[in-house]
């Protein structure tokens, strides 16, 4: 059974996660990896085959009827459900209930688990790729010598061809010469942009190795951007990935950023990735945000109307010739979460009216909210104009 070692790496870490902070539920690590497994590749690939180039065109309603109760059982299965906690009232579909009866047996969970065992594995998850080398990138670029400790030696720039795969970044002197440099993809802990002053040379960026920092031109901003963002794809998931690094060179004996002496000193600004960089971007304004959704909504209240009554009209009728406008899996379901949604975002819009209303009856012209010359106060919001009669 073969499974990119990259994806056994994110299910082996999964299922050890699961296992230390649930040391008591023996079936928690099984269901981390078949929730990912098979909720986020077999069902999408099931339910929308044209995506995943399965097929070149989209099946119709009633092939995509079935795709969708292959995926849910599909996905029952990967989840595990004993038989004796599968309950009739849990089935929305009563003409499902002998098909999970017929597979939700013993012979079949414990198969679903020993899949999930090998594609989990640490052998797996720490064994080699068996598929030959992909190129992701070549090309022409200058490099800076690495590391020589020769007396009176000057690191100059030579002009290399540079080949990465999902391997390792190597480069030689020609496309078709043997490669003079090999970098582990795996040893490679950040790859960061340089700045300008330190060799007077645009678009560089540096490649940071455990014992050394190889730093290379590209030929343009775009190459640079491109070079700089497969690099940090491929090397992403790596352990070691730096938390900080030092944007500028060490050169004359000090870091051009930070003049720190010291050679090992840690970096002085947090890299790309990092904890520090996640959290800031992090960093969300939720009033705007739910101004935002709530505009969404209220911008397309009339097709949340048209879904509403969709519900209702198909939940009465589905007789011979009937072609449902828009597919709908449990009506019942969508009507209450259409009908609330309305509700909310009508209750909400009205209460905005009356404020920006009474904002606009005590605000008076000329006083420091609102100063002469700046009419924007006598505009009110009229959004909810017609939302009285709904």
């Amino acid at each position: 059974m073969a499974c990119p070692r990259g994806m056994c790496k994110v299910f082996y870490a999964l299922k050890e996660e699961a296992k230390n902070h649930f040391p008591d539920n023996p079936d928690v690590k099984y269901s981390a990896v078949s929730g990912f497994v098979f909720l986020r590749f077999f069902a999408p690939a099931i339910l929308s085959p044209r995506l995943f180039r399965l097929r070149k065109d989209n099946p119709d309603s009633l092939v995509s009827r079935t795709l969708t109760l292959i995926s849910k059982t599909i996905q029952t299965l990967g989840n595990h459900v004993k038989k004796d906690v599968l309950t009739t009232s849990s089935i929305k579909e009563d003409y499902m209930v002998p098909l999970y009866e017929s597979i939700l047996n013993a012979e079949h969970v414990n198969g679903i688990k020993m899949f999930l065992d090998i594609v989990s594995s640490s052998s797996n998850a720490n064994a080699k790729d068996p598929e030959a080398p992909i190129v992701l990138k070549e090309g022409y670029m200058i490099k800076r010598a690495q590391g020589r400790k020769k007396l009176f030696a000057v690191k100059n720039f030579k002009k290399r061809w540079f080949r990465l795969t999902n391997h390792e970044l190597t480069y030689s002197k020609g496309s078709d010469c043997s490669a003079l440099c090999t970098i582990a993809v795996d040893k490679i802990l950040a790859v960061e942009k340089v700045q300008e002053d330190s060799f007077h040379m645009q678009n560089m960026f540096q490649v940071i190795q455990p014992e050394r920092v190889l730093y290379v031109q590209a030929n343009n901003s775009v190459d640079e951007k491109q070079w700089g963002d497969v690099l940090s794809n491929i090397c992403r998931s790596n352990h070691d990935r730096l938390m900080t690094y030092h944007p500028a060179a060490y050169i004359n004996g000090e870091w051009m950023c930070c003049n720190s002496q010291s050679e090992c000193q840690e970096g002085c600004t947090p890299a790309s990735g990092s904890k520090q960089i996640c959290l800031t971007k992090a960093d969300v304004d939720s009033d705007r945000e739910m101004e935002r959704i709530h505009s969404l909504f209220l911008a397309n209240i009339d097709k949340l109307e048209k879904m509403r009554d969709s519900c209702v009209i198909d939940s009465v009728y589905q007789g011979p010739g009937f072609e449902p406008h828009i597919h709908i899996e449990d009506h019942k379901s969508c009507y209450k979460t259409v009908q609330s949604i309305m509700d909310e975002v009508i209750t909400l819009e009205q209460h905005h009216k009356k404020y920006v209303e009474r904002v606009q009856r005590e605000t008076q012209y000329g006083s420091e909210h609102s100063p002469i010359g700046d009419d924007n106060y006598m505009f009110g919001g009229q959004y909810g104009e017609l939302l009285t009669d709904r």
